[in-house]
Order: C-alpha cells, then structure tokens, then sequence
C-alpha cells in the first residue's frame, strides 16, 4: 500500500532503544513502488551503537527518529549526529502504539514510518554541553534534597530525646544553632553550650537552659555526630559544584545576569534555568510554547462544548521545581508587583495554586 502523506525523508530510520537492545528498522521510499522496511536488532554497548550506525550508512539514512526513554536515548543519539544522520527525539506519549500491538519491532517500523513522513513533533534536545550541565544542575538539586533530609533526621535525633531546640531557635543549622549541636555530640555541659552563644539569642537563654536539661545518650550523640559530618560533606560537595557550574556559564554569563534582575531568581536558579531552556530560544515559539514545556500552564480538557478539569500538564519537572521555588521567594520580596499577585491569588485559589499562577 503506497503513502499518499509527502515523504520527506526517502530513506528514514526508526529505533526502539531500550538498555541493553536497539531494535532499528530502515524504511526505504520509491517512487511509484511500496515502501519497503528492513529491521535489525542490535545490543546497547558501544560496538553495537557502531554497528548500528554503520549499517545506516551504509542504506544511506538521513534521518533517524527515537523515543524519549529515560536516559538510554542519549548515546545513539550522540553516535548518530556525529555520523552526519539527523536525529529526532520524540516524546513517548505522541507515538504511542496500540494497546495490545505493541512489540520491539513494531514500534522501530512505526518510528521509521512517522520519521519518513514527517509526522512526529521533534522534543527540544540541548548541545551536549548544555546537556552536561543540565546533569550538573540536577545532581546539585539532588544534593540539596539530601541535604535537607539530613536535617530532619539531626531534628528527629534530639526531639526524640526530648531536647526541643527546634521550637526555640529559628534555624538549628544557624550559627548559634549549630554551636548547640556540636555541644551536644561532644558532651558538654548545659552552662558551657550557653556561654558560647552570641548575643543575638540571650532573650532566649532562658528556655534554651531549659530544653539543654535534658542530655542525649552514647547512641544518639554517635548518630548525631556521623549525621553533622554527612551535612558538612554534603554542603562542601555542594559549593563545590556549583563553582564548577558557574564556570561552565562564563561564556553567558550576561543571560545568567539577566535572569537575576528578575525578582526570586537567585545564582543557583539562574544557572539551572539557563541549563534546562539553552541559550537559543528558537526552539520555543512563544513564552506560551515555553511555560507549556515547563508544564507552568493548565492543561486543555473539552469535549461537546463542555470545559473539563484544567489540570497543569507534565512538563519538564526539573525546570518546573526550580521556577516554582523563584515564584515562592519573589511572592516574599517586599515591594515587589509578584508579591501583591500572589496575595490576590492566594484568597481565591490557595496558595500552591497561586505559586503555580
């Protein structure tokens, strides 16, 4: 059965990459004649990411259409731009298979048969620097959460011998915070921990005395002073790494300024956002096309005139975490047009849902 869609790749690829195996089938196009497909299985591992690309040059492929599986796309992805075939990454969800008819080969014939007709919708995929620094910033992130884990466990360790800190100071992890849990972990004594604190909290030395009666025991104090040394490593790492990202951005380093003339975005955000959208907006039509892509607007839900839930759409959550912590600061920020926005907002929708307007 001939097309009767244009084809805009005669000679088009389509892969259905997993970890270990890449099922690739190549579709050719004649003219007057039906098209025909060739598929072949290869394994993930380099020598079989070579063999894969050297077959579809040796068919002559130009193009070359794959999903979007987590991270397993990103090799073959790499190995065919630097053998001169275009490739295009799809969402999943766009090329779904049927319900019931989904095989390995299928799904390459469909990718090739979507690939040669020009009908997949190509996902926007960065320079392999940017990419490199979008690892950067999502693995900072990662070390952020843990960090924070951390600290809730420290909190648990002395709330649970009943020493409640937590309710007197405003941050534990502060500087005056932090003298009491070194105390703490080496023993001292109730006085000796107060004599070190700055004057910022002598109109609570009273309760502090009070809740610093109680001591904490051999197993908690090991606890504690193995989760403090993990928080400083953690933070350490942290630093660290965000130097290292700071110095990937020196050449944007204006766009990276740019972004924090806006309210709420501080350095770290700015590199994170930076590294998420890319340097070249091109790729996004309007600021709409790009709060879509974010997954920052809601979602369209109609049937038979009738307007159904508007739920925000899936987007990229990276990006979406981050703008939603810049969105929180800048509803903090005294003075600022966001702040009053976001107060407005809050009465109607609550405040989750006015962080995300």
């Amino acid at each position: 059965m001939e097309d009767s869609l244009h084809v805009v790749h005669p000679r088009a690829a389509g892969l259905d990459v997993h970890k270990m195996a890449i099922t690739a089938t190549v579709r050719l196009a004649r003219p007057g004649e039906t098209a025909t497909t060739e598929t072949r299985e290869f394994t993930a591992l380099p020598s079989g990411i070579a063999a894969m690309v050297a077959w579809l040059a040796s068919e002559g492929v130009g193009a070359a259409l794959m999903e979007g599986t987590g991270i397993y796309w990103e090799a073959p992805f790499d190995a065919l731009a630097e053998a001169g075939i275009s490739p295009t990454l799809v969402h999943a969800q766009q090329v779904k298979q049927i319900k019931g008819r989904k095989t390995d080969v299928g799904d390459s014939v469909w990718l090739a048969r979507l690939c040669q007709l020009g009908l997949a919708s190509p996902s926007m995929v960065p320079d392999r620097h940017f990419r490199s620094l979008r690892h950067l910033c999502r693995y900072r992130r990662t070390l952020v959460n843990e960090r924070g884990r951390v600290r809730t466990r420290t909190q648990k360790v002395i709330d649970r011998a009943g020493i409640r800190v937590g309710g007197i100071l405003t941050d534990v992890f502060g500087a005056n915070g932090r003298r009491i849990l070194d105390g703490l972990c080496r023993g001292d004594d109730r006085q000796a921990i107060l004599d070190g604190l700055s004057r910022h909290v002598r109109g609570k030395l009273e309760p502090l005395g009070d809740a610093l009666t109680l001591t904490l025991g051999e197993s908690d104090r090991w606890i504690l002073g193995d989760l403090l040394r993990q928080f400083d490593g953690l933070a350490d790492r942290e630093r660290r790494l965000a130097r290292a990202i700071e110095d990937d951005l020196a050449p944007w380093r204006d766009q990276v300024r740019l972004l924090m003339t806006i309210p709420g975005i501080s350095m770290a955000s700015a590199c994170a956002i930076l590294a998420e959208i890319g340097p070249d907006l091109d790729a996004f039509p309007s600021a709409d096309h790009l709060a879509s892509w974010a997954g920052l607007c809601p979602g369209n839900n109609e049937s038979g005139g009738k307007r159904r839930s508007g739920r925000a759409v899936k987007g990229n959550r990276h990006l979406r975490a981050t703008l939603a912590e810049c969105a929180q600061a800048a509803a903090r920020t005294k003075g600022c047009q966001f702040q009053s926005c976001h107060k407005s907002l809050m009465l109607r929708k609550g405040y989750k849902r006015a962080v995300i307007a």
